[in-house]
């Protein structure tokens, strides 16, 4: 009797231990399955072979006004590559028409001016857009826009979002006033020029620890900037000029007037506008002529659909699906090991110094260090599938600055920030012009 029971109770527990490997490698199985149709394999070897693989991902942009192609630091050479990338595909197959980039509206706009001609394109670049533009991959694709503008009757144009410096908003309505019915603003523009170059001064110079600024005076002038900005859009509304010209010159005063805000707010005592709520107004404003359809290159944190931090940082994707519902589609990317190029100094200007820094080793728990787990070394996925139980994780947010380790994360759901996500695994630092 006992010899049948141990006989038994031996049976039973082999049936149990075979049904519990089954099942484990059952749910392995399933695991890997999931994995397969989740991450799609993304081949950058060419672009012809990344454009097959990231074809699905287009067409579900390009049934969208607006894209945001966001980037994990603003110094790796790959997430400049997939950008332009990804937005030659939406020109050519989709009517895309303008690319945005995080970098000063009127600067981006006297770029575009002088992109289809025969100006030096590295010169051009180093005096109209930040350091961290200032390398070879951004100027691949300007090339390409300017060649493709010299075949094709609808133009790219290429704009900016910012409102870092003042200056060049007066050199923009300069050059739209002089010569024209009009060109008498010119002459009131004093005060509006003579606040754009004190402010624009003293950016610079507090990237530098032995200069000394003047808030006092600043806050003065710039609020004075402001009052005459807001005389001198009244009169050129009311001029003779013609509706594109007053458009643009429009535009470029709402840009001053951003870049002289928080002066003006502080003595006003009004509530200051974020700069990623101004940054989707003005894509808004650009994007209130027809036809315009727009993809935007910024940092992940800006293109999110919410902000990071406690919502201190971030969201211009947000305010821009509120513009525009059902219209705004977002991408961002990402790392986990390699070089980045990045500054020390604080503030963002033409000369930062950009040099080339290792990503430190993603944390424990994070995206990257889950991302980086797979075998595939780029792939993108749909957060909404990848993340279907909505959990929480680590997310690394790199600016302008080189620190790549902990205090770089924040905790966030990226189905939360983000339509779809492209991931990297090892990539290398932006290449700077000569």
């Amino acid at each position: 009797m006992k010899t049948i029971l141990f006989t038994i109770l031996i049976v039973a527990a082999i049936l149990f231990t075979s049904k519990t490997l089954n099942a484990q490698k059952a749910a392995k199985t399933h695991v890997a399955a999931v994995n397969s149709i989740v991450e799609k394999p993304v081949n950058m070897q060419s672009y012809e072979l990344f454009k097959a693989s990231v074809k699905p991902l287009v067409a579900v942009m390009g049934t969208k006004k607006l894209v945001g192609l966001g980037e994990g630091t603003h110094g790796t050479a790959e997430f400049y590559k997939v950008r332009f990338w990804i937005t030659r595909m939406l020109v050519e197959e989709y009517g895309f028409n303008h690319i945005a980039l995080e970098n000063d509206y009127s600067d981006s706009w006297l770029l575009n001016r002088q992109l289809n001609t025969k100006a030096n394109l590295d010169s051009l670049m180093k005096k109209r857009l930040l350091s961290i533009w200032q390398n070879k991959e951004t100027r691949e694709m300007l090339a390409w826009v300017r060649d493709y503008n010299t075949s094709h009757s609808q133009k790219i144009t290429i704009c900016g979002l910012d409102y870092v410096f003042a200056n060049p908003d007066v050199e923009v309505i300069k050059q739209l006033l002089t010569g024209t019915p009009a060109a008498g603003l010119v002459d009131s523009m004093a005060i509006v020029a003579k606040s754009a170059s004190f402010q624009d001064e003293l950016w610079n110079g507090l990237n530098h620890p032995d200069y000394k600024p003047d808030f006092d005076a600043l806050t003065k002038s710039s609020y004075d900037g402001y009052i005459a900005a807001s005389k001198l859009d009244s009169e050129v509304m009311a001029s003779q000029l013609a509706t594109s010209v007053k458009t643009d010159c429009h535009l470029a005063i709402e840009n001053v007037k951003q870049a002289f805000a928080p002066f003006y707010d502080a003595t006003a005592k009004k509530p200051e506008a974020s700069r990623d709520s101004i940054m989707a107004y003005n894509a808004g404003l650009i994007m209130q002529t027809p036809g315009t359809k727009m993809v935007i290159w910024a940092h992940d944190a800006h293109m999110g659909k919410k902000g990071v931090y406690d919502n201190e940082v971030g969201g211009t994707g947000g305010y821009l699906l509120k513009m525009f519902p059902d219209n705004y589609f977002v991408l961002a990317t990402g790392t986990a090991t390699g070089t980045f190029a990045a500054t020390t100094e604080a503030r963002d200007t033409y000369t930062n110094p950009m040099k080339a820094y290792a990503l430190e080793a993603p944390i424990k728990g994070s995206w990257e260090e889950l991302m980086a787990a797979g075998n595939k070394p780029v792939f993108y996925f749909m957060p909404v599938k990848f993340n279907p139980s909505n959990k929480i994780k680590p997310f690394r947010i790199i600016g302008y600055g080189p620190d790549s380790g902990p205090k770089s994360y924040d905790k966030t759901n990226l189905s939360d920030l983000f339509d779809a996500f492209l991931f990297i695994k090892h990539t290398t630092a932006a290449t700077p012009l000569d």
